[in-house]
């Protein structure tokens, strides 16, 4: 895959991602927040309205640095600031949790090898044309970091950063759930969780501090494993036992269902492979943990089979990332759906 690198000062990465990309940033502007042919945003609504300046604030407090790229995207485009905002802060989602349940089917696998090492492995889904491909952010003041972004944000979600910490991500639909006040978007928490932890311990601390709504598995170079179901209501961690995880996009636990509960959520709707794929995960683990070889782990990973919906790689795959970060720390192999993995450096920095 064609990885697109973008470096410098905050406002200079983002005008040369900005120029760089200008077409794609405009057809995604034209369809997620200029929305031609659809639903217009809710726009002079006092709640979106409200909810737009609050998020802005909660980035300025946190990650200044971030509207300084989405400035710089927006002049390399020669658009406003404000559409790439919206942009960024996914505003046709403003209802998000009425989202279609099909849209998630994102995957997130840790396991250990048989040298004793842990690896990261997973699939990213969503429609393609909203993206790129991979990114390489390299700015100063935080890790380098490789993710997929859609072409005009400055996402973060599956990938590494120069510290060596793997992120995989799986979304969560939890409608009526009673968000904090300080709640904010989970693809921008992801990059700043890239560009700023280097441990599972600093994300578990992160996510302690910023409600998003994400389930995430994440890896470091140190060999720990974190699993982790983040609402905006609040963190629920999955214990992890004898050096593997997985999750999909499901509660994976009945108490914290039942918490959810307490908070709002009134059902939960489901991706109709999500207990499938993960099951699948499971059994792979619970057969292989241990004694499982780094190309083992990819060709699971990269077997594709549209008669079972409990295959990782799919119909909606946009990327599959594999990493090893104990003995691979700037390495990331990646692959788009077809396709063989390939490794990237993140240059340390």
């Amino acid at each position: 895959m064609k990885v697109h690198v973008f470096e410098g000062a905050s406002r200079e990465m983002g005008r040369q991602y900005g120029e760089t990309l200008a077409d794609r940033i405009r057809r995604n502007l034209s369809i997620l927040v200029w929305r031609e042919g659809y639903e217009p945003l809710p726009r002079g609504q006092a709640d979106f309205e409200s909810w737009i300046r609050d998020q802005e604030r909660l980035i300025g407090d946190h990650w200044p640095w971030m509207l300084e790229e989405m400035r710089g995207i927006a002049q390399g485009v020669g658009v406003d600031y404000a559409d790439i905002l919206l942009l960024n802060l996914r505003a046709w989602q403003f209802n998000f949790y009425g989202a279609k349940p099909e849209a998630c089917a994102c995957s997130s696998l840790a396991i250990t090898l048989d040298d004793g090492t842990v690896a990261a492995a997973g699939a990213l889904d969503d429609p393609p044309d909203l993206y790129c491909g991979p990114v390489l952010f390299a700015t100063p003041g935080g890790h380098r970091l490789l993710t997929f972004p859609i072409s005009g944000t400055v996402w973060g979600n599956r990938g590494i950063n120069s510290a060596g910490l793997t992120v995989g991500i799986s979304s969560q639909i939890l409608p009526g759930l009673a968000r904090l006040p300080h709640a904010v978007n989970q693809d921008l928490a992801t990059r700043a969780i890239y560009q700023t932890c280097t441990t599972v311990d600093d994300v578990r601390r992160f996510c302690q501090k910023h409600p998003f709504t994400m389930n995430l598995v994440c890896v470091d170079a140190r060999g720990g494993i974190l699993c982790l179901q983040h609402t905006a209501a609040g963190p629920f961690e999955l214990p992890v036992t004898d050096g593997w995880c997985a999750l999909t996009n499901h509660v994976a636990d009945d108490g914290f269902l039942y918490w959810l509960t307490q908070h709002g959520v009134k059902e939960f709707p489901e991706s109709p492979t999500t207990r499938a794929r993960r099951g699948r995960l499971l059994a792979f683990a619970r057969e292989r943990n241990g004694r499982c070889s780094p190309d083992e782990v990819r060709q699971f990973l990269c077997r594709r089979d549209d008669t079972d919906p409990g295959t990782i790689h799919n119909r909606g795959t946009l990327a599959l990332t594999y990493a090893n970060p104990q003995a691979h720390p700037h390495r990331c192999w990646v692959a788009g759906p077809g396709e063989p993995l390939e490794p990237v450096d993140v240059p340390p920095g």
